[in-house]
């Protein structure tokens, strides 16, 4: 056999290949059924993922559960507690991370660079022309730039000197370069990730984040149909895009040893396709499916072929259409044999190395696999928690947080609502012996009623019972089960929108404390975002970039840094120092010692820390410096306003 880097040879018996597909299959199934267990079986706050899943979907979509309307009959409506929660962190989170003109990411050159040989060249002859600078400078003899450094002895010695020093120019001048080649590539990254569906996979996929126990985002290589102009027409003709997707969270499977979606022994996502889907990957060699494998799916597969259970709803495959089919799609460690078996072009020399490989599974079969298109052998899955569980892949989201205080209130609710139905008026116990036909008793006002005596004499057919009303003390009850929830959470009801605030919270400092304090969760999330999501997913794009781009100028030896908690705790530092300043600010605006435009600019970037539109209603000077002029030249002297409307 050629133990040179040539490509092995594939297998031509076709039955061989079909059966080393379908083991592969099984071992994708096998590893299906071992996290389904997984998920089935750990428990978090008492309930399992599973669960978390289902309950979570029936919380923020107002859904009662079963066991709630068995024991609480007719119950209608329902606090959106977690529904509030949920939003206001993802929106809070959403407006630190979503900004198309500055992404949560910086990419700085390392401290010892590595540059491309050109680009050390660069560097070389940047160094040769301060020396040449130095040498005019000093009054040195200028045939030493033609003859030579060494044949002068007092130029030999300067040089000596001035040699010292150049190993660290040259770091200097290597280091300015690849700052001006980082700069390129953050520019390029930022233009990607608007193509890419960045923004939308990451809004969608923050509400995952404060609602479920885990959010999960995918970037890969999509097919796109796009409609192309060609011979005076339109064709379309199916395009290879990279874009960040966001995974329904219940569709995603870890394997029991992962953390999160980069490590473990597997990551499997739950899909599904349509027929037309699979058709128009036949004859597309770039996507790498099986034609032949995917002709058999499309006329003859079974879409109930993964016998899944979808008796929980809510999840997509209780959604499964009859044009469409499963597709269970697994990144996991495959040898580079068994690469071979399945096309993949791998390098003898490679042949015993494990490969994170990207397999589809379709009908128990494997319909397409290719090594995991990521520079560095990682996977291209990422996922986090709103509060990560050490150990494990699912964390705690604010949902979970306040899921029994939901209950709790939705009960309260109803028990109101009840009280006051009952004690609207008064409930009748009418004596059936004292009428005639007591079915048609009914009590109206100025309405008479004659009853008969009973044989016991008892004249009173009519006996009136009035309902204590108890909604003030519900009603203070569930208002404390919303602060106790806002404790358990640790994000107070006035992040909502709720102005109901006493103690600290009615003073700007304590405010700001208060903010400040409720934010620890959110910094939180916000480093579980950037170390398990924005750096690896950012990193991925970046060293794609250096291994396929044709610009030589972005290339660099650089790192990657996250940026969207710093931002976040940036913009607290300033809210806080802002709210002890303004007060202090308006006593000494009123001594007349602070200029009274002064206060107004601090006024109006508080307010602006807090998230509130002040051009709306405080605009800035030069906007209402010609507001002034408009109304002055609209105001004639002598004349006002009405004056003007009446003529």
């Amino acid at each position: 056999m050629d133990t040179n880097n040539n490509e092995i040879p594939l297998p031509s018996d076709e039955d061989e290949k079909e059966a080393v597909f379908d083991e592969l299959a099984e071992r994708v199934l096998d590893n299906f059924r071992v996290a389904q267990a997984y998920r089935a079986s750990t428990q978090i706050q008492g309930k399992s993922v599973e669960e978390w899943f289902y309950r979570l979907y029936n919380a923020y979509n107002k859904i009662h559960e079963p066991e709630e309307l068995a024991s609480n009959k007719n119950m209608k409506t329902y606090f959106g507690l977690i529904q509030n929660k949920a939003n206001m962190v993802s929106s809070y989170i959403r407006s630190k991370y979503i900004n198309h003109s500055n992404p949560p990411f910086d990419i700085s050159p390392t401290p010892i660079v590595e540059l491309p040989k050109e680009k050390q060249e660069e560097g070389f002859e940047r160094v040769k022309a301060r020396l040449t600078e130095v040498v005019l400078k000093n009054n040195l003899p200028f045939e030493a730039l033609t003859d030579g450094f060494l044949l002068i002895p007092k130029v030999a010695k300067f040089i000596e000197e001035q040699s010292k020093q150049a190993k660290e120019t040259l770091r200097e001048e290597e280091f300015k370069i690849a700052s001006d080649a980082t700069t390129k590539m953050a520019r390029l990254i930022k233009d990607q990730l608007i193509e890419g569906n960045f923004t939308g996979a990451m809004t969608e996929a923050l509400l995952d984040l404060s609602l479920y126990p885990v959010m999960v985002i995918g970037y890969e290589n999509e097919a796109v149909v796009d409609q192309v102009w060609r011979n005076n027409k339109y064709d379309e003709e199916i395009v290879i895009r990279p874009m960040f997707r966001r995974i329904d969270p219940a569709n995603a499977y870890f394997a029991p040893d992962a953390t999160n979606a980069q490590d473990g022994s597997f990551f499997i996502e739950l899909a599904k396709r349509s027929k037309v889907q699979l058709a128009g990957f036949i004859g597309n060699e770039e996507l790498g499916y099986f034609d032949e494998i995917l002709k058999d799916i499309i006329e003859n597969g079974d879409n109930q072929w993964l016998g899944l259970d979808v008796s929980l709803g809510g999840n997509l495959e209780s959604n499964i259409l009859e044009d469409e089919i499963h597709i269970l799609r697994c990144q996991m460690l495959v040898s580079g044999a068994d690469l071979i078996d399945y096309g993949v072009n791998i390098k003898e020399s490679d042949k015993f190395k494990y490969f994170n490989a990207d397999i589809e599974v379709c009908d128990n079969r494997v319909i397409r696999c290719n090594i995991v298109a990521h520079p560095k052998g990682k996977r291209t899955y990422f996922s986090a928690s709103y509060k990560r569980v050490a150990g494990e892949p699912y964390g705690i989201s604010v949902g979970m947080m306040v899921y029994d205080r939901q209950i709790s209130i939705n009960r309260t609710q109803y028990a109101m609502l009840l009280n006051t139905r009952y004690a609207a008026g008064p409930m009748l116990e009418v004596d059936a012996n004292a009428f005639d036909s007591p079915q048609d008793v009914t009590m109206e006002p100025l309405h008479r009623v004659y009853t008969n005596p009973t044989k016991e004499g008892n004249l009173n057919g009519i006996k009136q019972h009035q309902i204590a009303p108890t909604f003030p003390t519900l009603f203070n009850q569930m208002t404390n089960e919303i602060r106790l929830a806002d404790d358990e959470c640790g994000l107070p009801s006035f992040l909502n929108g709720n102005a109901g605030l006493q103690g600290a919270g009615q003073t700007l400092g304590g405010l700001a404390m208060m903010t400040d304090n409720a934010v620890l969760g959110l910094k939180d999330c916000a480093l579980n975002i950037d170390e398990h999501f924005i750096r690896p997913a950012i990193t991925l794009i970046y060293a794609t970039n250096l291994v396929t781009s044709k610009d030589k100028s972005i290339k660099a030896d650089a790192k990657v840094v996250a940026t969207g908690l710093l931002g976040l705790e940036a913009e607290l530092n300033k809210s806080k120092e802002l709210a002890g300043l303004v007060p202090q600010a308006g006593q000494i605006a009123q001594q007349g010692i602070l200029p009274e435009q002064l206060y107004r600019d601090l006024v109006r970037d508080y307010f602006k820390s807090k998230g509130i539109d002040t051009e709306r209603y405080m605009p800035s000077d030069d906007v209402q410096s010609d507001l002034n002029s408009v109304q002055m030249q609209s105001s004639p002297n002598g004349l006002d306003g009405r004056s003007l409307r009446v003529m």
